[in-house]
């Protein structure tokens, strides 16, 4: 009778160890990446961050003069490195690669928090989402930006909202563009809490609740002001208080092919919502307008090695011809058109796509990497879609990100 109670103890906790093992998979599988990963010369970018971390490691605090945001970034890889004499790329990749245990480790927790349980499929799509599963084994500074703002707001639906502002300011040394997500944690903790819009007396409770990312506004407008700007170095390429439309446009080809199993299956509704907007003609006029004289590719970085930098070859070709142009509007129409479906009834999808706009728009360089946290941000508060439609997304997701960071890895091609 012992033996059998004994039986009976045991069986609860094998199976819950056996639920464990495919999250394990995703942690293993971030280490055997990191360790695999090609030991081939830096790309892109890499070669100003490298540089950096190794001139910090050595004693030379002098910043280059290409490096665009605050060495935040670059401090930390050097400080992490400290028991190695001579940082090299594959040491710091592999160091990057450890900060996106980190970062599964918050998804897994926001998973939670957000949608109430956890979803291995959802969490293996986030992971593996194709514009940011490279660059956690790169020497680029999205990964630990985008754990500080996914821990950012974690603390904040915890109700840490000190702490979470603390990181927030941190976030802020790492990328200064992280302030737009900061202005956005109070609307999105409020509207993930079912927060009443309508309840000016509850939303400014909770405003004044949210006061410590006020430090972040501080400590960001100082910097503004000191270094005249956003951009640190480079600062013609990043002009500060402008107004661009690309990536607004660029973002949404962006969207279309990452939720086009989602898009697809909802297209009658979407079709529903687009024929009950009133006005459609006088705003379909309007956007057609802004498209065509607004979505350019004037920056000069857009418009180098097409061959080898996809986003590039992307801009350059759907700008090559009025008629190629005209050709993706349709495409990008019914992107828009989704996403505005989506956000009926679910706040916290209108305050990510708010902040979205006021985080591309004032972006000359079109680039994807910009959409990082707003596409994750999509699609942990994304509702779940048929059966169908999530093992397509996940598949779709394994496949294009293990492509994208092989083709990367090998420098075949570069997003």
């Amino acid at each position: 009778m012992e033996l059998r109670r004994r039986e009976r103890g045991v069986r609860p906790m094998s199976a819950k160890l056996a639920g464990l093992y495919p999250y394990a998979l995703l942690y293993v599988f971030i280490l055997i990446v990191a360790f695999y990963f090609p030991d081939i010369s830096p790309m892109a970018d890499e070669g100003i961050h490298l540089y950096q971390i190794q001139r910090f490691h050595a004693g030379d605090f002098t910043v280059h003069p290409g490096l665009t945001t605050i060495p935040g970034y670059h401090w930390l890889m050097a400080l992490l490195a400290m028991p190695w004499d001579s940082p090299g790329a594959v040491l710091v990749r592999r160091i990057n690669a450890f900060v996106a245990l980190g970062t599964l480790t918050t998804l897994i927790v926001l998973t939670c928090q957000v949608r109430g349980r956890l979803c291995l499929t959802r969490l293996t799509q986030l992971l593996f989402l194709p514009v940011v599963l490279p660059f956690y084994f790169l020497i680029y500074t999205d990964a630990v930006s985008l754990l500080l703002i996914l821990l950012c707001l974690s603390l904040g639906l915890s109700r840490r909202m000190l702490l979470a502002a603390m990181v927030g300011t941190l976030s802020l040394g790492i990328r200064q563009n992280n302030i737009v997500w900061l202005a956005m944690m109070p609307f999105l903790l409020y509207a993930t809490e079912g927060g009443v819009w309508t309840d000016r007396r509850q939303l400014g409770r909770h405003l004044l609740r949210c006061w410590p990312f006020g430090i972040c506004a501080a400590v960001f407008l100082a910097f503004f002001i000191i270094n005249g700007g956003v951009a640190v170095g480079d600062q013609w390429a990043h002009p500060p208080l402008s107004f661009y439309c690309g990536n607004f446009f660029f973002m949404l080809l962006v969207y279309l092919v990452l939720f086009l199993p989602a898009i697809i299956a909802r297209l009658p509704q979407t079709l529903a919502f687009a024929r009950a907007v009133p006005t459609k003609t006088l705003l379909l006029a309007l956007l057609l307008t802004i498209y065509l004289f607004g979505f350019t590719n004037s920056h000069p970085y857009n418009q180098v090695y097409p061959e080898y930098f996809l986003r590039n070859m992307v801009l350059m070709t759907m700008v090559s011809s009025v008629w190629i142009k005209m050709l993706c509007f349709g495409p990008l129409l019914l992107a828009l058109c989704d996403f505005l479906a989506r956000c009926q009834g679910r706040p916290a999808w209108v305050v990510i796509g708010v902040f979205s706009m006021l985080a591309v728009l004032p972006a000359w360089l079109i680039e994807q990497r910009y959409y990082i946290i707003p596409l994750l941000l999509m699609l942990l508060y994304r509702d779940e879609d048929k059966p169908w439609v999530e093992a397509v997304t996940s598949w779709f997701y394994i496949l294009a990100g293990a492509i994208c960071t092989y083709g990367m890895s090998t420098h075949r091609f570069f997003m």
